[in-house]
């Protein structure tokens, strides 16, 4: 019989896309495998006598301590990606781990600042690093989706620079680290020797059947989905998609996340964010694509992407066009005209889309076979299994870090 394995992840397991992609939407697949996955955000914390209505100065002071009846409970605990620790400016991208710097930003730039959104996790780390047996000997697992340390500045670099001290303290103490790229596979390695690639996947549950979709304008319906701040990477294609669309009777241009004037500008129907992995899934089948935009810039952040709009757009029965970078990148995993499109220049973007525009047999065919290997590859419930495999794995080496550093 197999033995469980209990494992507690630091923040919610639903609350963003990287919680639900690279934990929550595991958790009842990998409870019939004997792993047993539950929040931090579970655990209590009280402060010391004086300190009980001054929550960040019994942090900062050390004067703290936790209801260990869940982390008791844990075999493993995973922190993940990065988490706001710093006091940041609501109207720019500066920030601090000092609060006197942003003090004297707000008086010289009139901006207001906010507080860290993560309060705990520093004074635990801190406590972890001074006394290892903290956390009771437990596996430490790092899981990361994004490169952080490689944070462009188009996309905050100036909030993230706090961070990284932490984010490589994590990385080189960490039992094992997950990752869901080869890049970030690469990124990892000079900070630790046990790495391991897990893939995002997808719950074909979540995506209903097109037919039920409703009706929309235009045909064929050109789409890309991101927050605004990806106006960057849509600028890779966005001139082809343009020049494509106009000369297409019927084509319509779609922006799936937003509805800020900058977007409303460039196509023609936007669609809000829509928050929970699942909603967001039936809101991309009810958008009905018919061809799905995977363009990104080239730069070390974006080279460490995954493959996950490929992924969602082949659920939502679109075919996907998608940027081929120098050296791999996010859609390396992609079959150029075999499930799906690859495009490296301008030129390339509009033969692609003028391909696809002009043949809904071609669309048909390329999102058919890409929809048989993401079913064949890309389930949530076949990568869970990988999943308990790593847990299981940092439950059986925990400590093991600690001790190479200690020796």
């Amino acid at each position: 019989m197999t033995v469980p394995v209990n494992v507690l992840v630091y923040g919610p397991l639903d609350a963003g896309s990287c919680d639900v992609y690279r934990a929550g939407m595991f958790r009842d697949y990998l409870a019939a495998l004997g792993v047993n996955l539950r929040a931090w955000t579970e655990l209590g914390v009280f402060f010391g006598a004086g300190y009980e209505n001054r929550p960040e100065e019994a942090l900062r002071d050390g004067a703290f301590e936790i209801d260990r009846s869940a982390l008791d409970w844990a075999d493993v605990v995973v922190f993940r990606r990065y988490y706001f620790t710093a006091f940041a400016c609501e109207a720019s991208d500066a920030a601090s781990l000092n609060e006197a710097d942003m003090i004297e930003h707000a008086r010289l730039s009139g901006h207001r600042y906010r507080r860290p959104l993560e309060l705990l996790l520093r004074p635990i780390w801190s406590r972890l690093l001074r006394d290892p047996s903290f956390l009771g000997g437990r596996g430490i697992v790092y899981e990361t989706d994004d490169y952080v340390l490689a944070t462009p500045t188009w996309f905050g670099s100036a909030v993230a620079l706090p961070e990284h001290d932490i984010v490589r303290s994590m990385l080189r103490l960490a039992d094992l680290v997950t990752v869901s790229t080869p890049v970030l596979e690469r990124m990892a390695r000079p900070y630790n020797a046990s790495v391991r690639l897990i893939r995002n996947a997808i719950e074909p549950a979540w995506y209903p059947d097109r037919a039920d979709a409703p009706v929309r304008d235009g045909d064929p319906r050109i789409l890309f989905y991101g927050v605004p701040q990806r106006l960057r990477d849509y600028s890779v294609c966005r001139d082809a998609v343009d020049e494509v669309a106009r000369t297409t009777p019927g084509a319509r241009r779609i922006w799936l996340g937003g509805d800020e004037p900058a977007l409303r500008e460039i196509v023609d129907e936007v669609q809000p964010f829509v928050r929970g992995a699942p909603a967001f899934a039936r809101s991309l089948v009810e958008a009905r694509p018919d061809i799905g935009l995977c363009p990104v810039a080239d730069d070390e952040y974006n080279r460490a992407r995954s493959e996950l709009h490929w992924l969602e757009y082949t659920m939502a029965g679109a075919p996907s066009v998608a940027t081929r970078l120098m050296g791999g990148g996010p859609y390396e995993v992609v079959r150029d005209g075999v499930d799906g499109l690859l495009a490296r220049n301008k030129a390339q973007w509009r033969d692609a889309l003028r391909s696809l525009v002009r043949s809904p047999d071609l669309r048909a065919e390329l999102v058919g076979r890409a929809r048989e290997r993401v079913m064949a590859e890309y389930r949530a419930a076949d990568r869970a299994v990988e999943w308990a495999e790593a847990y299981r794995w940092a439950a059986e080496h925990a400590g093991s870090r600690a001790r190479e550093r200690a020796s």
